[in-house]
């Protein structure tokens, strides 16, 4: 992966001061590195014009830049940044989907649209191509299409389940066969996945005297 295209975000992917490179920090954010690596997000954003790395960070088919751009959107908190690219490596069926939608249900105020647009398609990603299977895996993660669609779908209703606007729609939804059907290949339990990074990243922010407040309500 070439990190120079990133620009001011490359130090993100850099071990520096720190025992892994800066982007697994954000991963779980459960280690003790977390704060070093949002700081060095932090201190990327406060360059003149950062939406175009951040649309680069996005649109690489890898899963690691993805995580560094979740947390510079919610760091900028809608000041200049907004979802368009998020959406897309979502809807790439990126392997870091959970995050991804968490940093959506923060930062976009049409979450509730766009979350039962995808359910009601059934949650179909488009997964970048690769030339080899071991590529396939190390950029994009495990899995075919359809466990990508499953773990979408858990990330969509674990975080849907926090807005009451959305309730009669997700009963709805947790009623139709074919959803109840994709919803048990989530091979990887991407509704646990999305709570636990949910509550990370609200701990980390609080401490920053950043309180995250989704913007759909």
């Amino acid at each position: 992966m070439t990190i120079s295209k990133y620009g001011p975000f490359a130090s993100v992917f850099e071990k520096g001061e720190l025992t892994i490179p800066g982007y697994l920090e954000l991963l779980h954010l459960d280690g003790p590195g977390a704060d070093v690596v949002i700081d060095r997000i932090q201190l990327a954003l406060a360059t003149e014009e950062p939406r175009r790395w951040i649309e680069a960070l996005f649109d690489d088919r890898n899963w690691r830049p993805h995580l560094v751009g979740a947390v510079a959107i919610l760091l900028d908190g809608g000041t200049r940044l907004d979802t368009v690219a998020l959406w897309r490596a979502i809807d790439s069926g990126s392997w870091v989907t959970p995050q991804l939608v968490v940093t959506a249900y923060f930062a976009d105020p049409a979450f509730q649209e766009h979350l039962m647009e995808r359910i009601r398609r059934r949650c179909q990603v488009n997964a970048p191509s690769a030339r080899s299977p071991v590529e396939r895996h190390s950029a994009t993660g495990p899995g075919r299409t359809v466990y990508r669609s499953a773990n979408l779908l858990a990330s969509l209703l674990s975080m849907g389940k926090r807005l009451p606007a959305l309730s009669l729609f997700l009963q709805q939804a947790s009623a139709d066969p074919d959803l109840a059907a994709l919803l048990e290949k989530d091979i990887d339990n991407a509704a646990a996945i999305t709570d636990s990074w949910c509550t990370q990243v609200i701990a980390h922010f609080a401490a920053r005297q950043h309180v995250l407040i989704p913007r759909a309500i």
